[in-house]
């Protein structure tokens, strides 16, 4: 039996906050979609790495918290089924990283956009762009299969036991926490520097360039913010892997932080389309044009104003029909 309203304060806000980063994250997703693969942005190779990013955020969102919200009312599947209790981690843990390094190919590519080397400049093309994305699912897809053959399900949990916990964490810490931030602040950096080399003073390529630095700092500023408290996380239950005496009070109280940490690292997943819209005033304006225009066509209930005298006539031809009808 609970000890505290924390497990109650945590129901809650699985059912009421995640249902909102679903709904949010997912509708928000799939307009990315839609405005990179128009033509204005699908001639950039940023948009093969930022349409990645969206399709890999839909599929994260769906895959990590619609299993959460079914167990609200529901008997969770992953402690009755080990086939499940692995693969359901295993995408998860694949579609998450996919949205981290979709962000890191975007700034390398940005970083290689502003040089003025024509060499280093090549690399930023859509059919590199799109064997990279490839490579990375690739890699993705073999480095996690420790998820499959590790993940066990004891006493009704579905988790990591013994000294693979340990190994996860610092796996965790690794490739999550660290080298994802590190490259995004070091490439952002070395863009800034580009950027400012190739200033000539015409206010157009400055306008232009500020965007795209605001853009670079609020990703790497979400990245980075969401990646310290997951390292706190990591390294508490690393040191306290082998602590097997704590208070169900101690337990309820670190579930809930680690609750709270891993609802920040959902925002990886459901922010980006809208630091798009608040940074970028050409992205936003374009995606206003669009959602006009569908309203205009399929929504806007369109009412023809017929000329009075054209009204009158067609009034005049019902009656006559009508009383040659009555005839």
């Amino acid at each position: 039996m609970p000890v505290t309203n924390l497990p109650l304060i945590q129901q809650a806000m699985t059912r009421y906050g995640m249902s909102f980063y679903l709904g949010l994250g997912v509708i928000g997703n799939a307009c990315g979609c839609i405005m990179f693969t128009r033509q204005t942005y699908r001639r950039t190779a940023s948009s093969v790495y930022f349409l990645c990013l969206s399709i890999c955020s839909i599929m994260y969102l769906i895959w990590s918290l619609f299993p959460y919200l079914y167990s609200l009312d529901h008997i969770d599947p992953q402690k009755q089924s080990i086939a499940y209790c692995k693969t359901r981690f295993y995408g998860t843990h694949l579609f998450g990283q996919c949205v981290r390094y979709s962000i890191v190919l975007a700034c390398i590519d940005r970083y290689f956009c502003t040089r003025t080397s024509m060499r280093l400049r090549s690399f930023s093309s859509i059919s590199i762009a799109v064997k990279l994305v490839l490579i990375m699912i690739s890699v993705w897809l073999i480095v996690s299969i420790h998820i499959l053959v590790f993940m066990e399900i004891r006493n009704n949990v579905c988790g990591m036991f013994d000294a693979y916990k340990l190994f996860y964490a610092a796996y965790q810490i690794t490739f999550i926490s660290v080298v994802p931030p590190t490259l995004m602040s070091i490439f952002s950096i070395l863009t800034f520097r580009s950027l400012r080399q190739r200033h000539d003073g015409q206010a157009h390529i400055r306008q232009r360039d500020r965007q795209l630095m605001r853009i670079l700092i609020v990703e790497v500023l979400i990245n980075v913010s969401t990646s310290i408290p997951i390292s706190c996380n990591f390294a508490y239950n690393a040191a306290t892997i082998y602590v097997t005496d704590k208070t169900s009070l101690r337990q309820e109280i670190e579930s809930f932080f680690g609750y709270i940490v891993q609802n920040l690292i959902y925002l990886i997943s459901v922010v980006p389309f809208y630091v798009f819209l608040i940074t970028s005033k050409p992205f936003r304006n374009e995606f206003f044009d669009i959602f006009v225009n569908l309203w205009n066509k399929h929504i806007r209930r369109r009412t023809r104003i017929v000329p009075f005298a054209e009204q009158d006539a067609r009034t005049r031809r019902t009656h006559t029909i009508l009383r040659t009808e009555h005839q």
